[in-house]
């Protein structure tokens, strides 16, 4: 599922950035240049449960002659470190175009807080289940020399993205399903012996 999330994600921005003359291509291993093309590259650093957004109770829904719990879903809060890299072999053009696309990168995600429906992969499309709200972050991790040094490559203008899912969890079937039952029969207080 975060596979096909984090697809989604690069699709998502490329497709926003579709008429922009360098025409970004998406890539998610670790940071680096796509040769012959520019790109934009969603590293995936870091997840992590979102306590804060976790619910405990389960929801009861009828289904036929039984009933289906549904858990509450896994809220999952996952860090993108997002990077830039030009085609160009030219410095100083590629210094630009670096620029650029990270600049344009930075304004799609700064102007959608959620992932929109039609780009979700269709497990996520669940009715009721909260989409991905996206938030630009103040990771560190991405102005940090030796993350950078990890990738082999030089330093390089960053930003970070939050993305929180909520990831749908399996639902159990009970069929008939019968907890407790209690009978009260009412005592029989006017009859003396």
């Amino acid at each position: 599922m975060l596979r096909s999330f984090t697809e989604a994600l690069g699709a998502f921005l490329t497709a926003r950035l579709s008429d922009m003359p360098e025409r970004p291509v998406a890539s998610f291993a670790l940071p680096g240049a796509v040769p012959g093309q520019n790109a934009l590259n969603l590293f995936l650093s870091a997840m992590a449960e979102d306590a804060e957004l976790r619910a405990n109770e389960p929801q009861f829904a009828r289904a036929g002659l039984g009933w289906v719990s549904t858990p509450p879903p896994l809220r999952l809060k996952c860090s993108y470190i997002l990077s830039a890299w030009p085609a160009a072999e030219n410095p100083a053009e590629a210094a630009l175009v670096q620029l650029r696309l990270l600049g344009a990168a930075y304004g799609v995600f700064a102007s959608a807080k959620t992932l929109p429906a039609v780009h979700l992969p269709a497990p996520m499309r669940v009715p009721g289940l909260t989409g991905p709200v996206l938030a630009l972050s103040k990771d560190d991790l991405s102005q940090r020399p030796e993350f950078w040094a990890s990738a082999g490559c030089l330093f390089r203008p960053a930003f970070s993205l939050t993305a929180t899912v909520s990831l749908p969890v399996n639902a159990e079937r009970y069929d008939h399903l019968v907890e407790d039952v209690q009978i009260d029969y009412p005592l029989d207080h006017g009859h003396t012996q």
